[in-house]
């Protein structure tokens, strides 16, 4: 599974306050960590401070650079905003590619940011929204997943590039939302060949205690369920040796070296 770390956003106060005070010692702290812990990219988010995004997305993008090799996953509704990191990204000479996150099927995301993707040849986190909202059936997530897809064989974007969320909503308010997403995810995946599924953690459960306990078990549902990739804190080491144990288990870890790796290596957490 393909893990993008996501403690390098600025709706986290004490990251919202480091890049305000561009604490670089911060930043490259937590950059440094999450890779160390098995993060595949890392998620750099600025648009707390509208006004001041591109500013303070390009400073950011350079500290991480400058602390990391890891990929990065360029987080931001603003076109502007992805475009300035897509450049900035580009002429540091990194080879791997970024990650866009995200568009919707709103026409001003849609068409402002998918060109991005066709033009840097990069991956994207499309969500299954629109401008009417998040649906409330699997039919209506479909659909909308399918004039992504459409627009992204317009644009020139292959589908192997398009990494859908079908937008997790809390159990709290209804308690079918974890089985409504794990089914929008596969008949996602059914029925567009290709296309690969992603999804951040801590939606399902907001509202509810022991909210950690929750969002273990989710990743490891949805992984049986067919998910590529998680946004998710690799600094969780239970949370990272539940997917370890997971990967093995669903046969995704030929001869469990991975999971192996991660015991010899202390990865595994106080799980016995």
């Amino acid at each position: 599974m393909l893990i993008v770390g996501e403690k390098l956003n600025s709706s986290i106060k004490r990251v919202a306050e480091a890049i305000e005070a561009r604490d670089v010692a911060t930043i490259q702290d937590l950059a440094r960590r999450q890779a160390e812990a098995g993060a595949d990219y890392l998620d750099a988010n600025a648009a707390i401070r509208v006004n001041e995004e591109l500013d303070d997305l390009a400073w950011l993008i350079e500290t991480i650079q400058a602390a990391t090799d890891t990929p990065l996953c360029i987080d931001s509704p603003n076109p502007a905003a992805i475009a300035r990191g897509l450049e900035l990204v580009q002429a540091s000479g990194r080879p791997a590619r970024p990650l866009i996150n995200s568009i919707t099927a709103e026409p001003g995301r849609l068409h402002g940011i998918l060109p991005l993707a066709a033009q840097h040849h990069c991956p994207v986190v499309a969500l299954t929204s629109d401008e009417q909202g998040i649906p409330t059936t699997v039919e209506d997530r479909l659909r909308i997943a399918g004039r992504i897809v459409a627009e992204a064989e317009k644009c020139g974007v292959p589908r192997e590039d398009l990494y859908f969320d079908p937008l997790v909503l809390p159990v709290s308010t209804d308690v079918r939302n974890a089985v409504l997403f794990m089914d929008a995810l596969a008949a996602i995946k059914a029925e567009y060949p290709g296309v690969k599924t992603i999804s951040g953690l801590s939606n399902v459960s907001y509202g509810l205690p022991k909210r950690k306990l929750i969002n273990r078990a989710f990743l490891v549902m949805a992984m049986h369920a067919g998910m590529d990739a998680a946004i998710l804190d690799p600094l969780d080491t239970d949370l990272m040796a539940l997917l370890r144990a997971g990967e093995m288990l669903l046969g995704h870890d030929e001869f469990c070296m991975n999971y192996l790796m991660a015991y010899r290596a202390g990865k595994l957490g106080a799980t016995s």
